[in-house]
């Protein structure tokens, strides 16, 4: 199967060759999995790193039993459980499929024994983990500096498919505020009524 939007995603950060895309790819294992899969659960190590061709993904805390959003995956992305990345040990984390989902999939150990071989895929990972740890500082940032609206106003900007494709509960998740007050902010306002109707004349 082509892997289309698997490869432009880690060429997005990283120009990797067609020669070193084949020798990634061919540690891959195709996954189709459904809906609310769970790819990731917390308190048990995970072995794989999941390439996203094809979905959408959420990462979830459970926080005095409340589930917390604090990331998105769709295709183009990777997702995995960063204790078992990165120390090998049991993940804090879950890591649901919100949609129908295509995946492929390559076990930890053959990725961090490529990075010993092969510079670009080595190069390639240190500069999504530049990036990812930028992301989550910024989204520190944003809920410590930002006004509920313009976390919102801001994610519209940055990745307005993501309110077609994931349920709004987890969207007010990641943005730090209740269900009650995105909806309240999504609700068109008289202005918004009056220029529609404006415009139906």
């Amino acid at each position: 199967m082509q892997m289309k939007n698997i490869l432009n995603g880690i060429r997005k950060y990283y120009p990797v060759s067609n020669q070193t895309f084949d020798e990634l790819a061919g540690h891959f294992t195709e996954k189709r999995l459904p809906k609310r899969h769970l790819l990731t659960r917390a308190g048990v190590r995970d072995d794989y790193v999941y390439f996203i061709e094809h979905g959408c993904s959420r990462t979830f805390l459970l926080i005095e039993e409340k589930e917390v959003t604090n990331w998105f995956s769709t295709e183009g992305d990777i997702t995995f459980s960063s204790n078992a990345l990165y120390h090998r040990t049991p993940g804090f984390e879950f890591v649901e499929l919100l949609e129908d989902s295509i995946l492929f999939t390559i076990p930890i150990e053959t990725l961090n024994a490529l990075y010993q071989t092969n510079i670009e895929i080595s190069n390639w990972s240190r500069c999504i983990h530049q990036e990812v740890l930028l992301k989550m500082q910024t989204l520190r940032i944003d809920r410590l500096s930002l006004s509920a609206r313009e976390r919102y106003n801001k994610l519209l900007r940055e990745s307005p498919e993501l309110l077609n494709r994931v349920n709004l509960g987890y969207i007010a998740s990641y943005l730090g505020m209740t269900q009650q007050h995105l909806s309240t902010m999504r609700a068109p306002t008289d202005n918004d009524t009056d220029l529609r109707t404006q415009n139906l004349r």
